[in-house]
Parts: C-alpha cells; sequence; structure tokens
C-alpha cells in the first residue's frame, strides 16, 4: 500500500508471535489477532518487535510471522516490520526480507552491543536505507540498547538517512522536547511509554506505539482523543484509571503476562522463547481477577469514543 508516515497518527499496535509448541507459527491466531487489530481501530499494526520477540526468533520464524501479518491485514492498515538486530549483517537480511514479504515500513532499533559514536549510527541507518525504498522509523529504547541519542543526531538520520518517524521509549522529558525542537514535523514521533503518554502527546507525539493497546484499543485511542484536542485535566484522570491495569501487563518481561492475558480473551499465544518463562501462578491469578474490570473500561472507552464521533459530525 502507499504509506504516507504524515497519517501516522493514533495508536500502533505491537504484536506478539503465536507460536505452538514445536515452535511452528499459528497461522489462525495471526490472522484472528490481525483482525482484531483492524477491527480495534489501530493506525498500523507492528510485528517482530520486542513484544514479538524478535531476538528469540529465527529469520524463517521472523519472514512468516510478517508474511501471514501482511497477508491478513490485506492492505486496511499499514505493517511496520520490526529490525530489532544487533548488527548490520543480520539487518540488512532482515529488512530485505521486510521488503519482500510487503511490509510498508522498517522499525529499525539503534544497534546494540558495539558502542558506536554518532556518525557510526548514521552511518548505520544510511546502509539499511540503501537497500530498501521503504521509510524508516527510528526506535529508540535505551533502557534496552544502552544507547540515547543526542537530538543532533536524531535530526541527522532524519536529514541524512531517510527516517521520517520515532517511536521513543525515554522517560526523560527534557531530552524528548530537545529532539522534537531539532527534528519539527519533518518527522513524525509515537511514545513507546504507556506510563508518561499525556506527556509524550502535550510535547508534540502524535500518538503511541504501544503493545498494551491490543487488549485496551479504544482505552489508547481516547486517551489520544483526550490529550490531542488540549483535554489534558480529563485525560491525566482517565490515564489514572487506565494505568493499573496496564501496570499489571508487565510485571513480567514484556510480552509474558501480555501473552497470558489474550490467552484468558480466548486468543491464546502459547508461551514465550527461552530466556522468558511462562506467566508466573501469581501473575495469571491477578489477570484472571483485573481483567472483567479492565475490559468495562475498554468498553465505557469505546463508548465515550462513539458519542464523541457523533457529536463531531
Amino acid at each position: 500500500m502507499t504509506f504516507n508516515h504524515r497519517a501516522l497518527e493514533g495508536i500502533v499496535s505491537a504484536t506478539p508471535t503465536p507460536l505452538r509448541a514445536d515452535g511452528t507459527l499459528d497461522q489462525a491466531m495471526v490472522a484472528m489477532l490481525a483482525e482484531h487489530v483492524v477491527q480495534g481501530g489501530a493506525t498500523a499494526i507492528a510485528p517482530n518487535g520486542g513484544t514479538g520477540e524478535y531476538t528469540a526468533l529465527t529469520p524463517a520464524q521472523r519472514r512468516e510471522m510478517l508474511e501471514a501479518t501482511v497477508a491478513s491485514v490485506a492492505g486496511r492498515i499499514p505493517v511496520i516490520a520490526g529490525v530489532l538486530s544487533p548488527g548490520i549483517g543480520e539487518a540488512l537480511e532482515a529488512t530485505r526480507d521486510a521488503v519482500s514479504a510487503g511490509a510498508d515500513m522498517i522499525m529499525l532499533v539503534t544497534p546494540y552491543y558495539a558502542r558506536p559514536t554518532p556518525q557510526g549510527v548514521v552511518d548505520y541507518y544510511k546502509a539499511v536505507a540503501d537497500v530498501t525504498d521503504l521509510p524508516l522509523m527510528l526506535y529508540e529504547i535505551p533502557y534496552r540498547t544502552g544507547i540515547q541519542l543526542d537530538a543532533d543526531t536524531v535530526m541527522r538520520l532524519v536529514e541524512e538517512a531517510g527516517v521520517v518517524a520515532m517511536k521513543t521509549c525515554s522517560h526523560d522529558l527534557a531530552y524528548q522536547m530537545r529532539v522534537m525542537a531539532a527534528i519539527g514535523d519533518r518527522a513524525t514521533i509515537l511514545t513507546g511509554e504507556e506510563n508518561v503518554f499525556p506527556a509524550h502527546v502535550a510535547i508534540g507525539a502524535k500518538g503511541g506505539f504501544l503493545a498494551s493497546s491490543l487488549l485496551f484499543p479504544k482505552a489508547w485511542q481516547y486517551l489520544y482523543r483526550l490529550c490531542a484536542s488540549g483535554q489534558m485535566a480529563e485525560a491525566a484522570t482517565f490515564h489514572r484509571r487506565l494505568m493499573p491495569y496496564v501496570t499489571m501487563l508487565y510485571r513480567e518481561h514484556n510480552p509474558t503476562a501480555l501473552r497470558a492475558a489474550l490467552a484468558l480473551c480466548d486468543m491464546p499465544h502459547g508461551d514465550c522463547l527461552p530466556p522468558l518463562r511462562p506467566a508466573s501462578a501469581e501473575t495469571i491469578a491477578m489477570l484472571t481477577t483485573e481483567l472483567p474490570a479492565a475490559l468495562r473500561l475498554e468498553a465505557e472507552a469505546a463508548q465515550l469514543l462513539e458519542a464523541t464521533a457523533i457529536n463531531e459530525t
């Protein structure tokens, strides 16, 4: 599909990878999850990211997951393929695979393990850009990679390396304001942090790239609408109501609790791959107790969104 990065606004849903016990992909569950995301109103869908356990998958599993997602979405929303490789060789291969699978955008994490200079990071992104015409999203998650780019380097990636969007996972609001001031409207910024979502939108983010939106799509869309329209007091109140349910999805390393929650919602995804473990009995008990109330809040948000749409017409 033709993809305009400036239309990348709202909520992008990151998806887990549904694998059977023998390691094969559950294609039927991929299709069910993709339909759930599309019908939930997401702006885009993002397989093979951290939520998809990119680093634990084989290249063949990643290709199959991406191909199945693209086929299931069938052009209705963009597919953003994660490339979370630590170095250039695998990143180039994964990018080529994403292009051949039909992805609409590449989400490329900053290289990790090695500690590059700012010029090294720019060279890395330019090398990936050279093998694809797809737009690139910078994925910066310093508490995983150990690298936080300065605002000047982010600006160079936009100007020199074809980066048109950024998923930012930082709690440092002063840093984020410097980045937004540097790039202006030349790239779209989405927050990957649920706990500071209203603050990030208030300073210029155009939405969120959120794993929890799989369970609470309407809640996040309603919250974004409140923030984008300047209703920050209402947004803060709704955010406080939502966050206890979001927090329970991160009480173990993502996507452990998310997989367990999806299973309780009749969308079983199997267990995480090593080194992650299945959800603990305590987590499953908490989800069993709290999910009904969480889903009632999601239903309330859906009604509020519908009422808002009616009022706007």
